[in-house]
Protein backbone atom coordinates (compact mmCIF):
# COMPACT_ATOMS: atom_id res chain seq x y z
CA UNK A 1 0.00 0.00 0.00
CA UNK A 2 1.30 3.44 -0.93
CA UNK A 3 1.95 5.87 1.94
CA UNK A 4 0.18 9.23 2.15
CA UNK A 5 2.33 12.23 3.06
CA UNK A 6 0.82 13.99 6.10
CA UNK A 7 2.28 17.08 7.76
CA UNK A 8 1.45 19.33 10.68
CA UNK A 9 -0.54 22.32 9.45
CA UNK A 10 1.41 24.80 11.60
CA UNK A 11 4.66 23.81 9.87
CA UNK A 12 3.20 24.47 6.42
CA UNK A 13 1.14 27.66 6.75
CA UNK A 14 2.73 31.08 6.46
CA UNK A 15 1.39 34.61 5.98
CA UNK A 16 0.99 35.54 2.32
CA UNK A 17 0.63 31.93 1.16
CA UNK A 18 -1.73 31.21 -1.74
CA UNK A 19 -4.90 29.29 -0.90
CA UNK A 20 -7.55 27.76 -3.16
CA UNK A 21 -10.95 26.90 -1.70
CA UNK A 22 -12.27 23.75 -3.42
CA UNK A 23 -15.37 22.88 -1.42
CA UNK A 24 -17.82 24.63 0.91
CA UNK A 25 -20.31 22.70 3.03
CA UNK A 26 -21.40 19.11 2.33
CA UNK A 27 -22.48 19.65 -1.27
CA UNK A 28 -20.93 17.57 -4.06
CA UNK A 29 -20.30 20.77 -6.03
CA UNK A 30 -16.60 21.52 -6.62
CA UNK A 31 -15.56 25.19 -6.50
CA UNK A 32 -12.34 27.12 -7.10
CA UNK A 33 -11.97 30.37 -5.16
CA UNK A 34 -8.58 32.03 -4.73
CA UNK A 35 -7.40 33.51 -1.45
CA UNK A 36 -4.27 33.99 0.67
CA UNK A 37 -3.26 33.75 4.30
CA UNK A 38 -3.51 37.17 5.99
CA UNK A 39 -2.75 36.12 9.56
CA UNK A 40 -2.33 33.08 11.81
CA UNK A 41 -3.30 33.13 15.50
CA UNK A 42 -3.05 29.86 17.45
CA UNK A 43 -5.81 27.62 16.03
CA UNK A 44 -7.36 30.29 13.81
CA UNK A 45 -6.32 31.15 10.26
CA UNK A 46 -7.40 34.39 8.56
CA UNK A 47 -7.94 34.14 4.81
CA UNK A 48 -8.57 37.07 2.45
CA UNK A 49 -12.25 37.15 1.53
CA UNK A 50 -12.70 34.97 -1.61
CA UNK A 51 -14.89 36.16 -4.48
CA UNK A 52 -16.53 34.43 -7.43
CA UNK A 53 -16.01 35.20 -11.13
CA UNK A 54 -18.41 38.17 -10.84
CA UNK A 55 -16.35 39.50 -7.91
CA UNK A 56 -19.18 38.79 -5.49
CA UNK A 57 -17.82 37.92 -2.01
CA UNK A 58 -18.26 34.34 -0.81
CA UNK A 59 -19.58 34.12 2.76
CA UNK A 60 -20.37 30.61 4.08
CA UNK A 61 -22.65 29.81 6.98
CA UNK A 62 -21.09 29.55 10.44
CA UNK A 63 -19.47 26.13 11.11
CA UNK A 64 -19.71 24.99 7.49
CA UNK A 65 -16.91 22.56 6.57
CA UNK A 66 -14.28 23.94 4.20
CA UNK A 67 -11.83 22.05 1.99
CA UNK A 68 -8.99 23.56 0.02
CA UNK A 69 -5.40 23.61 -1.17
CA UNK A 70 -2.38 25.35 0.29
CA UNK A 71 -0.28 26.24 -2.78
CA UNK A 72 3.49 25.90 -2.49
CA UNK A 73 6.09 26.31 -5.24
CA UNK A 74 6.55 22.58 -5.89
CA UNK A 75 3.53 20.90 -4.31
CA UNK A 76 0.13 21.43 -2.77
CA UNK A 77 -1.28 20.54 0.64
CA UNK A 78 -4.90 19.48 1.03
CA UNK A 79 -6.59 20.89 4.13
CA UNK A 80 -9.98 20.71 5.79
CA UNK A 81 -11.49 22.94 8.43
CA UNK A 82 -14.52 24.94 9.53
CA UNK A 83 -15.62 28.44 8.67
CA UNK A 84 -16.24 30.49 11.82
CA UNK A 85 -17.11 34.06 10.88
CA UNK A 86 -16.20 37.12 8.84
CA UNK A 87 -13.79 39.63 10.35
CA UNK A 88 -11.64 42.56 9.29
CA UNK A 89 -7.97 43.17 9.93
CA UNK A 90 -6.39 45.11 7.05
CA UNK A 91 -8.94 43.57 4.67
CA UNK A 92 -12.14 41.53 5.12
CA UNK A 93 -11.17 37.96 6.03
CA UNK A 94 -12.59 34.54 6.66
CA UNK A 95 -11.79 33.18 10.11
CA UNK A 96 -11.20 29.40 9.91
CA UNK A 97 -10.34 26.61 12.27
CA UNK A 98 -8.10 24.37 10.13
CA UNK A 99 -7.47 20.75 11.10
CA UNK A 100 -4.11 19.89 12.64
CA UNK A 101 -2.80 17.94 9.64
CA UNK A 102 -2.63 18.52 5.89
CA UNK A 103 -1.98 16.02 3.09
CA UNK A 104 0.89 16.66 0.71
CA UNK A 105 0.39 15.93 -2.97
CA UNK A 106 2.20 16.63 -6.21
CA UNK A 107 1.30 19.95 -7.76
CA UNK A 108 -1.42 18.48 -9.97
CA UNK A 109 -5.10 19.22 -10.29
CA UNK A 110 -6.26 16.04 -8.55
CA UNK A 111 -4.80 14.04 -5.69
CA UNK A 112 -4.04 10.37 -6.50
CA UNK A 113 -5.14 7.80 -3.89
CA UNK A 114 -4.07 4.12 -3.66
CA UNK A 115 -7.22 2.18 -4.49
CA UNK A 116 -7.75 -1.40 -5.66
CA UNK A 117 -10.94 -2.01 -7.61
CA UNK A 118 -11.81 -4.52 -10.33
CA UNK A 119 -11.66 -3.15 -13.90
CA UNK A 120 -12.80 -4.20 -17.35
CA UNK A 121 -10.64 -2.59 -20.05
CA UNK A 122 -11.39 -2.40 -23.78
CA UNK A 123 -8.64 -1.43 -26.23
CA UNK A 124 -8.84 -0.63 -29.94
CA UNK A 125 -6.77 -1.95 -32.83
CA UNK A 126 -4.98 0.26 -35.36
CA UNK A 127 -8.10 0.39 -37.56
CA UNK A 128 -10.36 1.44 -34.71
CA UNK A 129 -11.84 -1.99 -34.18
CA UNK A 130 -12.63 -3.19 -30.67
CA UNK A 131 -10.33 -5.81 -29.15
CA UNK A 132 -11.54 -8.44 -26.70
CA UNK A 133 -11.94 -6.89 -23.21
CA UNK A 134 -9.60 -7.92 -20.41
CA UNK A 135 -9.95 -7.82 -16.64
CA UNK A 136 -7.46 -6.31 -14.24
CA UNK A 137 -7.52 -4.07 -11.14
CA UNK A 138 -6.64 -0.47 -10.43
CA UNK A 139 -3.46 0.51 -8.61
CA UNK A 140 -4.51 4.06 -7.75
CA UNK A 141 -7.11 6.59 -8.81
CA UNK A 142 -7.80 10.33 -8.86
CA UNK A 143 -10.69 12.52 -9.88
CA UNK A 144 -9.46 12.59 -13.47
CA UNK A 145 -7.48 9.39 -14.00
CA UNK A 146 -6.51 5.87 -13.02
CA UNK A 147 -3.58 3.47 -13.20
CA UNK A 148 -3.75 -0.30 -13.58
CA UNK A 149 -1.65 -3.35 -14.41
CA UNK A 150 -1.48 -4.89 -17.89
CA UNK A 151 0.79 -7.47 -19.51
CA UNK A 152 1.38 -5.44 -22.69
CA UNK A 153 2.62 -1.91 -23.24
CA UNK A 154 -0.15 0.46 -24.33
CA UNK A 155 0.88 3.34 -26.56
CA UNK A 156 0.68 6.91 -25.16
CA UNK A 157 -2.33 8.88 -26.45
CA UNK A 158 -4.19 5.72 -27.49
CA UNK A 159 -7.82 5.54 -26.39
CA UNK A 160 -9.40 2.84 -24.20
CA UNK A 161 -12.71 2.22 -22.43
CA UNK A 162 -12.65 1.67 -18.66
CA UNK A 163 -15.43 0.08 -16.65
CA UNK A 164 -15.12 -0.28 -12.88
CA UNK A 165 -17.01 -2.43 -10.44
CA UNK A 166 -19.51 -0.62 -8.21
CA UNK A 167 -17.69 2.00 -6.12
CA UNK A 168 -19.40 3.02 -2.85
CA UNK A 169 -21.17 6.40 -3.12
CA UNK A 170 -20.07 6.68 -6.76
CA UNK A 171 -21.54 3.75 -8.68
CA UNK A 172 -20.03 2.02 -11.70
CA UNK A 173 -17.73 4.21 -13.78
CA UNK A 174 -17.89 3.60 -17.54
CA UNK A 175 -15.81 6.07 -19.54
CA UNK A 176 -13.31 6.62 -22.32
CA UNK A 177 -9.74 7.29 -21.19
CA UNK A 178 -6.47 8.21 -22.89
CA UNK A 179 -3.20 6.44 -22.12
CA UNK A 180 -0.58 8.75 -20.61
CA UNK A 181 2.19 6.24 -19.79
CA UNK A 182 3.09 2.53 -19.63
CA UNK A 183 5.94 1.68 -17.25
CA UNK A 184 7.49 -1.81 -17.13
CA UNK A 185 7.36 -2.96 -13.49
CA UNK A 186 8.76 -6.48 -13.92
CA UNK A 187 9.47 -8.91 -16.76
CA UNK A 188 5.85 -9.26 -17.88
CA UNK A 189 3.73 -6.51 -16.32
CA UNK A 190 3.24 -2.82 -17.06
CA UNK A 191 1.78 -0.13 -14.82
CA UNK A 192 -0.45 1.89 -17.14
CA UNK A 193 -1.65 5.41 -16.36
CA UNK A 194 -4.74 6.78 -18.12
CA UNK A 195 -6.72 10.02 -18.00
CA UNK A 196 -10.53 10.07 -18.08
CA UNK A 197 -11.73 12.05 -21.09
CA UNK A 198 -15.53 12.07 -20.86
CA UNK A 199 -16.34 11.56 -17.19
CA UNK A 200 -19.41 13.59 -16.22
CA UNK A 201 -18.98 16.39 -13.68
CA UNK A 202 -21.56 14.73 -11.41
CA UNK A 203 -19.66 11.42 -11.32
CA UNK A 204 -16.32 13.20 -11.01
CA UNK A 205 -17.53 15.15 -7.98
CA UNK A 206 -18.80 11.95 -6.35
CA UNK A 207 -15.46 10.25 -7.06
CA UNK A 208 -13.44 13.13 -5.60
CA UNK A 209 -15.59 13.09 -2.46
CA UNK A 210 -15.17 9.31 -2.11
CA UNK A 211 -11.39 9.48 -2.59
CA UNK A 212 -11.11 12.25 -0.02
CA UNK A 213 -13.01 10.04 2.44
CA UNK A 214 -10.56 7.21 1.71
CA UNK A 215 -7.66 9.59 2.44
CA UNK A 216 -9.03 10.27 5.89
CA UNK A 217 -9.51 6.53 6.52
CA UNK A 218 -5.87 5.85 5.59
CA UNK A 219 -4.69 8.57 7.93
CA UNK A 220 -6.79 7.22 10.80
CA UNK A 221 -5.39 3.73 10.19
CA UNK A 222 -1.83 5.06 10.27
CA UNK A 223 -1.07 4.46 6.58
CA UNK A 224 0.92 7.69 6.44
CA UNK A 225 4.39 9.08 5.88
CA UNK A 226 5.34 12.12 7.88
Amino acid sequence: MKHINVFKTKKILRIGQRIEITKIGNSDEAVAYSSRVEDIQENEVFLALPADSRRCPIIPETNQPISGKIIDSTCIYIFTGQYRHLAKINVPVWVLNINDTVIKAQNREFVRIPLRTALRIITFDENGGINAPFKTESFDMSGNGISFFYNTKLLPNSKIIIETELIPSVGRIYTFARIKRSILKDSNQYLVGAKFIDLSRQIQNKLIKYLFTKQREFINKGIIQK
